[in-house]
């Protein structure tokens, strides 16, 4: 979940648009001024979709063309990730440092957290059931109901006279 809701992000470019500053903006909204100058600058180069905060899952041919192209031009991190339609320049920072640090290979998409304990199972494929069957356990399902409400219905009258008693 982001931490500022979409709603704020578009209401801070409407109030830039309309001419007020970055720092009048972000003191009335709670934001940083350097969120909301990324915001703007996301703004001008990419639109309104570049606000909406989604996951995005990016390939890792992606990520190191864009450590490529921000060290090709230049380009601060925030530049980059800009004008890469990247919603954070936070994102390209870590790629770089995880780069550097491991290779290629860590930029991979890799499952995160605890494997299981207990591998899955294949579930076995059911086959259809004739009718015959389907109504056999139909009347199992029901026989099973029937004998759940039988005994609820003991339970409940032994509990009704137990009240009885201790009264």
């Amino acid at each position: 979940m982001t931490k500022y809701s979409n709603e704020i992000r578009m209401d801070v470019i409407l109030e830039l648009e309309l001419g007020t500053t970055i720092y009048g903006t972000a003191r009335k909204h709670g934001v940083s001024e350097r969120m909301v100058r990324r915001w703007r600058e996301n703004y001008c180069k990419s639109g309104m979709q570049s606000l909406v905060g989604e996951y995005h899952e990016y390939p890792a041919e992606f990520k190191i063309y864009a450590l490529e192209y921000r060290k090709a031009h230049g380009l601060s991190y925030p530049q980059a990730a800009a004008q890469l339609g990247i919603l954070h320049d936070s994102t390209l920072y870590g790629w770089e440092k995880t780069y550097l640090k491991y290779g290629v290979e860590a930029l991979q998409h890799t499952k995160k957290g605890r494997p299981p304990k207990v591998p899955k199972q294949p579930t076995p494929s059911k086959k259809p059931l004739s009718q015959e069957e389907q109504l056999k356990e139909r009347i199992q399902q029901l026989e099973m109901e029937n004998a759940y409400l039988k005994k609820l219905n003991t339970l409940v009258a032994e509990r009704e006279e137990s009240k009885k008693k201790t009264k």
